[in-house]
C-alpha cells in the first residue's frame, strides 16, 4: 500500500465524479433499511493496517450480504458508482474484465449512491453495464458506504484480500486502472494471513 502521500498525489491526478449540486438538501430516503445496520458493530472507516470493517446490509433484490461469510474467508470487491457519473461508464467495464479474468472468481458488492432523484435511473443503468451482483443502496445503509467509500466520491473500488486487509483502493480512472485492478486480484487472492499487503506503484 502506497504512502498517504502518495495515495493523495494519485488522487488528485485521477478523473472522478462529484455529486452533482442540488437545488435543496437530499431527500431522505423513501423508506426505512430493509436490513437495519448493526449497532452492535463499531463503525470505522477502511484503514490499511486493519482488518476491514465488519456489515450487514441488504441488497436491492433481497439478498443479504453478510460480512462473516466473506471477511477472512475470500477475497471480495465492493465498487461505488451512480447512474449520473460518466467516469463509470469507463471504470467499470475494466473492472469487470479484470474480474472475468481473475483465475479465482471473486464476489463483487455494487453500492450506488443515487438519490431518491435520480433511483428510478439505477435499472436501466445495471443491465446496461450488465451487472447481475447484489447492490446496495448507500442512502438506506450510509455507515456501510461511508465505511467502505470514505472518500465519498464515484466511482471508487476497494480491493479486499482473502484474509481480511484491504489491497488497494481506487477513485476515478486512469489509463493504468486495468492492469493495476489485475494486479490488485491476484494479490487479494494470495494475499498472507500475517502482514497486510503492499501495493507498489
Amino acid at each position: 500500500m502506497r504512502s498517504p502521500c502518495a495515495c493523495l498525489l494519485t488522487l488528485l491526478t485521477l478523473a472522478a465524479c462529484a455529486r452533482p449540486e442540488a437545488p435543496a438538501a437530499p431527500p431522505r430516503a423513501e423508506h426505512a433499511p430493509r436490513e437495519q445496520e448493526p449497532e452492535e458493530l463499531p463503525f470505522r472507516v477502511l484503514s490499511p493496517r486493519e482488518i476491514v470493517p465488519p456489515f450487514r446490509v441488504r441488497a436491492v433484490d433481497g439478498t443479504l450480504l453478510d460480512s462473516n461469510a466473506l471477511i477472512g474467508k475470500q477475497a471480495f470487491v465492493v465498487v461505488f458508482f451512480a447512474t449520473w457519473c460518466d467516469v463509470c461508464d469507463l471504470k467499470l467495464p475494466v473492472l469487470h474484465a479484470a474480474v472475468a479474468e481473475s483465475a479465482t472468481p471473486t464476489p463483487l458488492i455494487g453500492v450506488a449512491v443515487d438519490d431518491r432523484q435520480t433511483w428510478p435511473e439505477v435499472a436501466s443503468f445495471l443491465r446496461r453495464h450488465q451487472i447481475a451482483y447484489p447492490t446496495v443502496r448507500a442512502d438506506e445503509y450510509p455507515r456501510f458506504a461511508l465505511a467502505y467509500g470514505p472518500m465519498q466520491t464515484v466511482p471508487a473500488v476497494a480491493i479486499v484480500g482473502k484474509h481480511g486487509y484491504l489491497v488497494d483502493y481506487q477513485v476515478g480512472y486512469g489509463q493504468s486502472h486495468a492492469a493495476r485492478v489485475r494486479r490488485a486480484l491476484a494479490l487479494a487472492h494470495g494475499q498472507s494471513a500475517d502482514t497486510p499487503p503492499t501495493m507498489d506503484d
